[in-house]
């Protein structure tokens, strides 16, 4: 996060000041008026196309021009390819521009993902029709597949609808701060690896694209080059190479045991390797389950969003941890499941290793989401409050794709409710986190317990913010109480139709949501309401672009809020189609769904109540404000005893020295670089050659200190495992 002495300093800034105001419309803010109401028309259009409802009056005669340029780009055969370059290609001439103008390379920026968003909606025709597939081969020996069925098109509709609001927003933000250029090829970078991470037809090509997701955005949390952004940057990137490593080991497992990596039901195949299966699977959830801010290691996500820009924090918490929580959904349902023609109903034989593996990950979810909100429920700082509900949302996604493997051919809940969810939260988390981003810039501080009264001089930020709280906390009319409903029927279903024990985690499903309700009341109370400090009662001035940004996403909470039904009969439920669930149940419960009935209008009343009884129970006991000792946190029982092993593997192997305390692991996890961090970065403009060779010389240093021996180690342990397992269940 960038310092408030180097945010006075460019708010001070003549330049700039006109531009804060909003009283000036310059070019970019021209471009993105105008982008913004095409993507409204274009997302007319789309909703016309699904629907097939237009008429013969001049609006709908626009439409159907705008329809009929989507489906005249859909019979594009490279088309997923396409989508994917768009954003590599855009990066660089982001950076071409950047070094000749701020204004022009913001556009660009918003051009370009524009256009990204104008291709993925082009994918929809062949995506509803069965899949478009494009296959580049004799890459990397195994070739590069993409395959867009309607579960990928969702993940790519939203994180392309997301994206440009997030761009749009992010020109008034990062004025403030220094490397625009650089943060914005890397955000590019970032894009274009998740689209292709989401549309990849096999595992290897998504692993491919999953790991260039993890390197450039560990660019974006170190972005302000100081102290703490470098601590949590080198956890986020030594958990996200250990997710990765655990991805490529599950790959190489799969391959020997079942001889593909497509996305494939192989249930029938893996039922014949004994345990090895449960290590395939379990591989792919730890590492997807690292980058979806899986507990227990979940440790890098509190870290890394606090500390990362903005409009970085709204895209790692919106979409990017959504891909690890796709990875699981994909992979479940995929390499577990078998082919309807070879069972005879939910009760066959090929069910019994999803039902083992769904109990676990249902559990895993209830721990997630009850360890998160408890966090975020002792959080003052807005972005870290913010970041353990991401940990605390993930939990319900995880859950409902537990529920969806468990429960095997009637899981359709938990699959529509999980992939529901992932729509959600990616838009009022991002929210949230936007409002977060304009509370800092007037006022320069992000404990909410020095704030207060911001009504009054932020009024249409608190209105956002409002939406935004109540989408996140289920309240009926936002578009979180259509997927929390799901949510909460799907582990209904589990201990319906399977194991008694998950009454229990129904009843922590509601204790849980109330906790959310307890934490942002107190958010909105604490920052937007009460008395206003007298030190902001001459705050002035308003970021137009990013309030017309704010807007967007607060319309489309709304929006989806009041028309449920809409989202789930023309995404979820054709995605769920492809996968092996019972269609009459599909049928049955969800095509016709009721969300507004008044079963779960009272459950969504008690549920308030018992948040707003824990937020009076908070204030009055000071529960707010726990302090567990050094035994009790995570990096202690957990992360501690690792790193103490890999350091006496690293001594054994190659000498290393040094020992690590708890509080180098509370403060971030121990960091062998840390001689080369300093608190202030020069601020000295050098050009793209010399920040290469200083790059690369950087890197040189690091590895001769000593981190190559920790590589070994890790290395050394993992090819010992492969050849263990391999031996042992050959």
């Amino acid at each position: 996060m960038k310092n408030a002495k180097s945010l006075v300093a460019s708010q001070k800034d003549g330049k700039n000041s006109l531009r804060a105001g909003g009283n000036v419309l310059d070019s970019f803010s021209l471009n993105s008026t105008t982008i913004f109401i095409a993507a409204i028309l274009m997302m007319l259009a789309f909703i016309a196309l699904t629907q097939s409802t237009l008429g013969t009056n001049l609006i709908d005669t626009k439409l159907k021009l705008l329809t009929s340029i989507i489906q005249l780009i859909s019979s594009y055969k490279p088309l997923p390819l396409l989508v994917i370059l768009t954003p590599f290609i855009g990066s660089f001439i982001e950076l071409y521009w950047g070094r000749r103008s701020d204004n022009l390379r913001d556009v660009a920026v918003v051009n370009t993902t524009f256009i990204t968003l104008l291709l993925v909606m082009a994918m929809y025709p062949q995506a509803i029709a069965g899949g478009q597939v494009y296959r580049i081969s004799e890459v990397l020996g195994f070739g590069l597949y993409f395959k867009v069925d309607m579960l990928s098109f969702t993940m790519a509709l939203t994180t392309s609808i997301l994206w440009l609001l997030v761009m749009i927003y992010s020109h008034d933000y990062m004025m403030f701060e220094n490397h625009r250029s650089r943060f914005y090829f890397f955000m590019s970078i970032t894009y274009g690896a998740i689209l292709g991470t989401i549309m990849a037809g096999d595992v290897m090509t998504m692993f491919l694209f999953f790991e260039i997701m993890t390197f450039s955005s560990y660019m974006l949390v170190t972005h302000c080059e100081h102290r703490e952004c470098i601590n949590a940057g080198y956890n986020y990137i030594f958990m996200g190479v250990l997710g990765g490593l655990a991805i490529l080991l599950g790959i190489i497992l799969l391959y020997i045991k079942a001889g593909t990596l497509e996305f494939l039901p192989l249930a029938s195949t893996l039922q014949n390797v004994g345990l090895v299966k449960y290590a395939i699977i379990g591989l792919f959830i730890l590492g997807f389950g690292i980058k979806a801010g899986m507990a227990p290691v979940h440790v890098w996500l509190p870290k890394a969003h606090p500390v990362a820009p903005t409009p970085a924090s709204a895209l790692l918490s919106g979409i990017m941890i959504k891909i690890g929580a796709y990875g699981i959904l994909r992979v479940t349902t995929s390499f577990f499941f078998p082919l309807s023609s070879e069972i005879e109903g939910y009760k066959d034989l090929l069910w019994s290793a999803s039902k083992t593996l769904g109990a676990g990950i249902i559990w895993l979810g209830i721990i997630t989401m009850a360890m998160g909100v408890f966090l975020a429920l002792q959080q003052s700082n807005i972005k870290k409050m913010l970041a353990y509900h991401s940990v605390s949302q993930m939990g319900y996604i995880v859950m409902g794709i537990g529920v969806a493997v468990y429960l095997g051919y009637k899981g359709a809940m938990g699959y529509s409710g999980a992939l529901y969810h992932i729509i959600n939260h990616a838009l009022f988390k991002s929210l949230l986190f936007m409002v977060a981003g304009v509370v800092y810039l007037h006022t320069h501080e992000l404990d909410m317990y020095k704030l207060g009264g911001l009504w009054r001089k932020l009024p249409f930020t608190a209105a956002v913010a409002l939406v935004a709280a109540l989408g996140i906390t289920g309240m009926p009319g936002f578009n979180g109480f259509a997927s929390k409903s799901i949510l909460h029927h799907a582990i209904i279903e589990a201990y319906e139709y399977g194991h008694h024990s998950f009454k229990y985690a129904e009843i922590m499903f509601t204790i849980i949501s109330a906790g959310t309700v307890c934490s942002f009341i107190k958010l909105f109370g604490f920052v937007f309401l009460g008395k206003l400090p007298e030190k902001h009662r001459n705050l002035r001035g308003s970021y137009k672009m990013m309030e017309m940004a704010m807007g967007g996403l607060a319309l489309l909470i709304i929006g989806i809020g009041l028309r449920p039904n809409y989202i789930l009969n023309n995404f979820i439920i054709p995605a769920a189609r492809t996968v092996t669930y019972d269609p009459s149940f599909i049928d049955k419960y969800l095509v016709k769904m009721n969300f507004f009935n008044s079963h779960d209008l009272m459950g969504m009343v008690w549920v308030y109540l018992m948040g707003i009884a824990i937020f009076i129970l908070g204030i009055k006991f000071h529960l707010f404000h726990i302090h567990f000792p050094d035994w009790l946190r995570l990096e202690y029982l957990l992360f501690l005893p690792i790193n103490k092993l890999l350091l006496f593997f690293c001594r054994v192997m190659g000498k290393c020295k040094g020992e690590v305390e708890l509080t180098q692991l509370s403060k971030g996890m121990y960091n062998p670089f840390e001689s080369l961090v300093h608190e202030e970065t020069p601020q000295k403009r050098m050009g793209i050659i010399q920040r290469f060779v200083t790059t690369i010389n950087i890197f040189t240093d690091r590895y001769e200190m000593g981190i190559i021996k920790s590589d070994v180690a890790i290395y050394s342990l993992i090819l010992t495992g492969i050849m263990a397992i391999l031996i042992i269940f050959k």
